[in-house]
């Protein structure tokens, strides 16, 4: 199967993995996915390799199994039922992205939730699920690698935005490309802002009523957020060799 490429969107997958690689929130592993525009049914991914290196030409589509719709020897990221889940429970969810970011893996270790402190982090909600593997699968490599694992994790999400895997990572989906990034990067900061704020004593998170009003980011701070890290982008970007398969 030969599907028309999207060339505008595999666009912005490049420059919104690039913008989480250099802004600090994606490293070696991580994977952005978007929705195709026409086909709701697919969505593109990149082939498996670092995420500093992808371009355009990476970029697969797959149906909402996980399976690749196009015939290719690439190697495929073993955690792509991840995206395919997400876009299969959630009609809402253009864009996708997994991550390990540091700020919060202390929070995916399950000692101390996720609360939202300021306006910027309204959008996570009053406190951001933790999916534990070990309660549905029992010890695992810590990997979802099958739809039955990403389907369980898909509804631990729920109707919102973010969740966190026990000793693993994190999932935020969003909109639109630019929205995704938006809260990828914000939930990083709150996370910093919240373990520096408890270094100094209580903390007063949101209430139900400032999440409210002030959790759905608007159009206009996307945009202007997805203009500031673009142009913050180094000029070239070295496209050459292979990176990591996960």
């Amino acid at each position: 199967m030969t599907l028309t490429r999207p060339d505008a969107l595999l666009e912005q997958i490049v420059t919104a993995t690039r913008i989480l690689v250099h802004e600090g929130v994606m490293d070696v592993f991580g994977h952005v996915a978007l929705r195709d525009p026409t086909d709701p049914g697919v969505f593109w991914l990149g082939r498996a390799g670092a995420p500093a290196r992808l371009t355009a030409a990476d970029l697969l589509p797959f149906d909402l199994d996980g399976a690749p719709l196009e015939a290719t020897d690439a190697p495929l990221f073993s955690e792509r039922f991840i995206h395919a889940a997400v876009f299969r429970a959630d009609a809402r969810a253009q864009a996708s992205c997994h991550h390990h970011a540091a700020p919060l893996l202390p929070y995916c270790m399950g000692g101390r939730p996720l609360v939202a402190l300021s306006q910027t982090g309204a959008w996570m909600g009053a406190e951001v699920p933790l999916w534990d593997s070990r309660k549905s699968f029992g010890d695992t490599n810590m990997l979802v690698t099958t739809m039955e694992q990403a389907a369980d994790l898909a509804g631990a999400l729920g109707p919102g935005r973010i969740v966190l895997l026990r000793g693993h990572g994190v999932l935020v989906t969003g909109t639109s490309a630019e929205d995704v990034v938006f809260r990828c990067i914000h939930a990083c900061r709150e996370a910093e802002t919240l373990t520096t704020a408890l270094s100094l004593g209580p903390v007063t998170p949101l209430s139900p009523g400032e999440i409210a009003l002030a959790g759905t980011p608007a159009p206009a701070a996307l945009r202007r957020g997805w203009d500031h890290w673009t142009a913050r982008l180094p000029r070239e970007t070295d496209t050459e060799g292979k990176g990591a398969q996960r």
